[in-house]
């Protein structure tokens, strides 16, 4: 598995470099909410339209993906053993003259990060019930965002339901996947305000039934950029240009999370004439557990201010998940 994701991550990183022109390194793991299905990933992003409150489990996603290995055959050294009278061609004589000395076998020291948090498997949800009261107890509330924000609309989600972007790089809503116990967003706005437009927000909390299938909802995310840098989300709204990047724990600073991930692009609005705003999306990984923020600006709020609503947002649900699972740090 970690092969796999591995594999996953080096191809998007190489094409997230070559669209930057700089250079980069690989890492060893994957990015929200996703699960491969007959139409397309399913993820977080935010359609727009009016949900419901409830739901149920839905049909059986994906439980495999593809694997990376690596053979081959290089020199391997080792001490020889003495020549016979007269010389040998091909052998290395050790401790005699014109001899080399063996390399040293001690293997360097694995110095990859580890996370810090290990939650208690006791408090781990393993039904559907457990995952929603999870869910409601960890996301963000509205005024967590920042001074001015409050609810949007529509507020909550059917946690039975999560969003799929298709083939077509369109978001459409759909029933969970057996992998899935729940999925619950909740939006908030920051209303308009003399020059400054809308600003739309969002944040998910999503419960899988196994770390494996939390990592590879992370994986599938860091995809769809790549799959669909333009994508509708319903109605008259849609990014564009998008990148995403993924860091495993102890990676890009990453210090608070198994992994986490972020996407950047345009939101437009083509109601509201259609000029380009800033759009986040920023998503992070605690075991079985998965949260996201994402962020649609408006007109005459910086990246920077939107940007700390994120912040604040991820932070609070980051640290009440690490509460709520009760592990060790």
């Amino acid at each position: 598995m970690r092969s796999a994701r591995a594999a996953i991550r080096a191809g998007i990183v190489i094409g997230l470099c070559g669209a930057l022109l700089v250079g980069c390194g690989s890492g060893d793991e994957p990015e929200g909410d996703r699960a491969s299905g007959s139409k397309g990933t399913t993820g977080t992003k935010e359609p727009t339209g009016t949900e419901g409150t409830t739901g149920a489990e839905g049909t059986t996603g994906p439980s495999g993906g593809p694997s990376a290995a690596t053979s081959g055959d290089g020199p391997t050294g080792s001490a020889g053993s003495a020549g016979s009278e007269g010389g040998g061609k091909g052998g290395t004589a050790s401790g005699e003259p014109g001899g080399t000395a063996a390399p040293d076998a001690t293997p360097a020291p694995d110095t990859t990060p580890t996370p810090d948090f290990v939650a208690d498997p006791a408090l781990v949800p393993r039904n559907r019930a457990d995952a929603l009261t999870l869910a409601r107890a960890v996301i963000t509330r509205p005024t967590e965002y920042g001074r001015g924000y409050g609810k949007g609309t529509p507020y909550e989600s059917d946690p039975g339901d999560w969003n799929v972007l298709d083939t077509s790089c369109n978001w459409q809503r759909e029933g969970l996947p057996r992998t899935v116990l729940a999925s619950f967003t909740r939006r908030g706005q920051l209303p308009a305000s003399g020059a400054k437009g809308l600003v739309r927000i969002s944040s998910t909390v999503t419960v899988h039934r196994t770390t494996s299938q939390a990592d590879w909802e992370m994986a599938e995310t860091l995809e769809e950029a790549l799959r669909c840098p333009d994508q509708r989300l319903g109605g008259s709204e849609r990014v564009q240009q998008l990148m995403s990047l993924g860091s495993a724990f102890g990676q890009s600073a990453n210090l608070t999370a198994d992994d986490s991930l972020m996407e950047r692009g345009e939101f437009i609005d083509e109601s509201g004439g259609g000029a380009p705003a800033h759009y986040a999306w920023n998503q992070s990984r605690l075991g079985t557990v998965t949260v996201s923020v994402v962020v649609k600006g408006g007109k005459g709020h910086t990246p920077l201010e939107l940007t700390t609503a994120q912040i604040h947002a991820m932070t609070s649900m980051v640290n009440r998940l690490k509460s709520a699972l009760g592990g060790t740090e």
